[in-house]
């Protein structure tokens, strides 16, 4: 976080209501998809969801700040249910349960095109993509961690995580294909199933 930045937060009154980000988030997302993330202005977002320019311009004056809660809020799927087990096949089956949620009820692909888009002009846009992403990965990442510490499996968490990841997430956001729930868990019981296998 810049200076800047720093002394603006410091400085502004408490933030707003939940109620007015859940009015305003849907119109910023609709306005960074169509028209990147230069058009996130307090008149444009005042245009599209009626929330006043004076409460845009005083919680988030520059199109980073909208941006990063899209990160966190927008695009998020719903976690509260999902607890690990401790059972690889089954954690890793909640996991890609997850990830096929967050492609099909949130503008995943597209909202990773405008993020790599904008986050060449801006460095606090791209960390925060880079731990957005890091985010979708940690329910998998846990558990392929938790199971290499126990010896279930062997090798390194990194290259297991992108082994098991990689092809789902090509498909979805390069080549823009669906990925069905049998084809999820086929993808899951897959690998376990190679990862487990002992001579």
């Amino acid at each position: 976080m810049n200076e800047a930045h720093a002394s603006r937060v410091i400085g502004r009154p408490p933030g707003p209501h939940d109620d007015t980000l859940a009015k305003l988030l849907p119109s910023a997302l609709s306005v960074f998809l169509d028209e990147g993330g230069a058009a996130l202005t307090p008149t444009r977002l005042h245009q599209e969801s009626g929330v006043s320019r004076a409460t845009i311009y005083r919680n988030w004056p520059e199109p980073d700040d909208l941006i990063e809660i899209m990160l966190q809020r927008a695009t998020a799927p719903p976690t509260d249910d999902v607890t690990p087990t401790g059972e690889l096949r089954t954690d890793l089956h909640q996991a890609m349960d997850l990830l096929r949620y967050r492609f099909e009820h949130r503008p995943a692909r597209a909202f990773f095109a405008a993020c790599v888009e904008y986050g060449r002009r801006s460095t606090r846009v791209a960390d925060a993509a880079e731990s957005f992403v890091a985010g979708i990965l940690e329910p998998f990442r846990s558990a392929l961690d938790a199971a290499v510490r126990s010896g279930a499996i062997d090798g390194d968490v990194k290259q297991l995580l992108y082994e098991l990841t990689g092809p789902a997430i090509l498909r979805h956001v390069i080549l823009g294909q669906a990925v069905t729930a049998a084809e999820g868990a086929a993808t899951v019981d897959r690998f376990v199933d190679h990862v487990t296998r002992h001579d």
